[in-house]
């Protein structure tokens, strides 16, 4: 003869809480999963708005780029005017280069400072080498055209004469 286990209260409560704390322990997993990607979804949203709100920035900060590289000639020939004008047209000519080149600087230009220091080959071309004995190597002799920077990026590198002295090993 077969025996079939009686049901006793007791047996039918764990059967009964059995799917029950099996289907909690999953409602409690299923959360923390949930949970796990919303705080996930939140970092990744808060890093992509401080990634736009940097490009914002950058895109402000140089919106101005183009038109400063194309008047960087006209800065040129201005300066060439200056220099070869000295009566009341010299005077004329300077004041229109000083009020552009105001303009130009409250825009983010900065010109590289090159005359007289050590040739830098990330903001400065070197287009002539000349031997000097009274001038130290690797300095920069002449500067043949004025090199820019906007805020931190090279606009337009120097054009500059170095001294390259053969015998300087010291420098």
């Amino acid at each position: 003869m077969i025996e079939v286990p009686e049901k006793t209260p007791s047996a039918e409560a764990e059967m009964g809480q059995a799917p029950e704390v099996s289907e909690a322990e999953g409602l409690r997993r299923e959360k923390e999963e949930l949970l796990t990607k919303l705080k996930y979804l939140q970092a990744e949203f808060e890093n992509y708005r401080k990634r736009v709100e940097r490009d914002a920035e950058i895109v402000v900060k140089f919106a101005h780029e183009a038109l400063l590289a194309r008047l960087l000639p006209v800065l040129d020939e201005l300066d060439v005017a200056v220099g070869s004008l000295k009566d009341e047209a010299g005077k004329g000519v300077r004041m229109v280069r000083d009020n552009l080149v105001k303009a130009m600087r409250e825009a983010g230009l900065q010109e590289i400072p090159a005359d007289g220091r050590p040739f830098d080959p990330y903001t400065m071309d070197a287009v002539e080498q000349v031997s000097e004995k009274d001038s130290k190597d690797g300095f920069v002799k002449k500067v043949l055209r004025k090199g820019y920077r906007l805020h931190d990026r090279i606009l337009r590198p120097a054009q500059v004469v170095v001294v390259r002295n053969q015998g300087d090993v010291n420098g």
